[in-house]
C-alpha cells in the first residue's frame, strides 16, 4: 500500500494494480460488487448496500436454492491483503446478526481467509453464520487492471458454516476444483477454487 502525504497528513491511501493506482475506497467497492455478482451467479438476488449508514452490512438480499425455501442473506466484506479475519470481527458481526430476522443467513466474506480463532467463534455462534474466502483476481498484486476477464470474476477458495446455518445451506457440498492438475501446490491457495454442489448438482459459477 502507498499513501500521498501533504503537511504530515494522508490525503489518499492507494493500491497499485498493474499500471493503475486506485484508492482503498475503490478497492473495497469493487470487491463488494464482485462478491455480490458471484453470489448472484449462484442463484442469489443480492444488492450492495454500502454507505456510512449501512449498519455494518455491505450486501443484502435473498437466496433461493433449488427445491429449498428462500431465505434472506446479510453480508459483510473484508478486503485485507495477507491479513486473516480474527475473532473480534466475527463477534462484531454477531452484534449485526442480533438485529436481523431469524430467517437471515449472515455471511462474512474475506480475501485472505480467517484465523483459527475467528473460525472457532463463528462455529460456536448461536447465529447462522457462513465464512467465505473469496479471492479477487482483479485486486491481487500480480494481476493488471487491463485483464478484462478478471474484472468479472471472483474465486471462492473457502466456504464453512456453523450448525445454526444448517437449515439454510446444510445441503451444500464443497469440493476443490484445481486449475491445473499438472501443477498442484496445496499449500498455495491460488492453485485451486471451490466448487459448490446442491443435491449433487454443481451450482452455476
Amino acid at each position: 500500500m502507498a499513501g500521498i502525504w501533504r503537511l504530515g497528513r494522508p490525503l489518499l491511501r492507494t493500491a497499485h494494480i498493474g499500471r493503475r493506482c486506485i484508492s482503498t475506497v475503490e478497492v473495497g467497492t469493487t470487491y463488494e460488487n464482485l462478491v455480490v455478482a458471484t453470489f448472484n451467479q449462484l442463484g442469489a438476488a443480492l444488492e450492495r448496500v454500502g454507505g456510512t449508514s449501512d449498519n455494518g452490512i455491505d450486501f443484502y438480499g435473498r437466496w433461493a436454492l433449488p427445491n429449498h425455501s428462500e431465505f434472506f442473506v446479510a453480508g459483510q466484506c473484508k478486503h485485507y491483503e495477507r491479513k486473516k479475519i480474527g475473532p473480534s470481527v466475527i463477534r462484531e458481526w454477531e452484534g449485526v446478526m442480533s438485529r436481523q430476522d431469524t430467517d437471515t443467513l449472515g455471511v462474512v466474506v474475506a480475501t485472505s481467509g480467517f484465523t483459527t480463532g475467528g473460525v472457532h467463534v463463528a462455529l460456536s455462534s448461536a447465529y447462522p453464520i457462513a465464512l467465505v474466502t473469496m479471492a479477487s483476481p482483479l485486486l491481487e498484486p500480480k494481476q493488471t487492471a487491463d485483464d478484462e476477464h478478471l474484472c468479472r470474476q471472483s474465486v471462492i477458495r473457502g466456504f464453512v458454516w456453523n450448525r445454526a446455518a444448517e437449515p439454510f445451506i446444510g445441503r451444500l457440498v464443497i469440493a476443490k476444483k484445481h486449475f491445473d492438475v499438472r501443477k498442484v501446490e496445496l499449500a498455495d491457495p491460488a492453485e485451486f477454487a471451490i466448487q459448490l454442489f446442491w443435491d449433487g448438482q454443481p451450482l452455476p459459477v
